[in-house]
């Protein structure tokens, strides 16, 4: 496996076609894209412990709100290596006019998004969008992509804003969850996986930053930038994706074994057929995920 890395490729008004067309033909050999936003911060913050449709509702009420600053995003494929990073700049979001978090602006700023740039010479979403809509339905006639998120609840929903010309996004979760399938297929969220118990020196309640550390990768750029981030959540990814395969194809393998001492010691009875768990090629021969189980909101 090799860990490249590299510095994003930052899209402006005045770049946009020439990376555009570099993005287009790097999706013919690079099937993973891990995803990252920035954005005006939440202007409904929902409390810890409410319930999933009261976080969801409070979700897509900030998302309906506000607009996208920053989109980011990393392609990588089954080896591990990392074919390029772009940071889209978006010059929708005007501070004195649109709704915002003052909190999160500062935090922003005081992260280095340099605002004034973004808004002069950046470039429109729904633009971005239509195009990038296009390069994507392109690449879906060879192979399907599969999206990497850490903690990305905002990151889809934005995504699918996008995608969707700025609708505002279904009435319920669960309608959501149909809606992200539809538009993006598979999606795999880092967060998740450091929940599961695979790790150790992991846990849930860890941000990026923790859980990179714990793995010993080192950022390039800075953080809380859309690319940087993407970046960070590609190569942790990378880290974790044998582990996680090893060990979902264990379960496949005790689940087997005890499906056939089941048929040893009972009268045979016809079962329904199971659907065959989700595959894609991957790191070094045939990376087996059960993606469904990654789909959170």
């Amino acid at each position: 496996m090799r860990d490249m890395k590299q510095s994003s490729r930052e899209i402006w008004s005045w770049n946009k076609e020439k990376e555009m067309k570099s993005l287009r033909h790097c999706l013919r050999s690079f099937r993973f894209i891990a995803i990252d936003t920035e954005f005006p911060g939440c202007l409904k913050e929902t409390p810890m412990e409410a319930a999933e449709e009261i976080r969801y509702r409070d979700m897509r009420f900030n998302i309906h709100k506000t607009k996208l600053i920053q989109f980011g995003f990393t392609l990588f494929d089954g080896e591990g290596r990392i074919g390029g990073t772009w940071e889209v700049n978006f010059s929708d979001f005007i501070e004195s006019k649109d709704a915002k978090n003052s909190k999160s602006m500062e935090f922003l700023r005081r992260n280095g998004l340099n605002l004034e740039k973004i808004r002069e010479q950046g470039i429109g979403i729904d633009e971005f969008f239509k195009e990038f809509t296009q390069i994507l339905n392109e690449s879906k006639s060879e192979k399907k992509m599969t999206w990497i998120t850490f903690h990305g609840s905002y990151d889809k929903a934005y995504l699918v804003k996008g995608f969707t010309g700025g609708q505002i996004l279904p009435e319920t979760s669960q309608d959501f969850a149909q809606v992200v399938e539809r538009l993006l297929g598979d999606v795999v969220d880092v967060k998740e996986i450091a929940g599961l118990g695979l790790f150790p020196c992991l846990s849930s309640h860890y941000g990026l930053q923790r859980v990179a550390d714990a793995f010993q990768i080192r950022r390039v750029g800075k953080a809380h930038h859309a690319g940087s981030d993407s970046e960070l959540t590609a190569r942790v990814f990378i880290k974790m994706a044998p582990i996680l395969s090893q060990d979902y194809k264990r379960k496949m393998r005790l689940r087997a074994d005890q499906e056939e001492l089941m048929m040893m010691t009972t009268c045979y009875v016809p079962q329904p057929l199971r659907p065959r768990p989700m595959m894609f090629a991957a790191f070094g021969g045939f990376f087996v995920v059960p993606v469904q189980r990654f789909n959170y909101v």
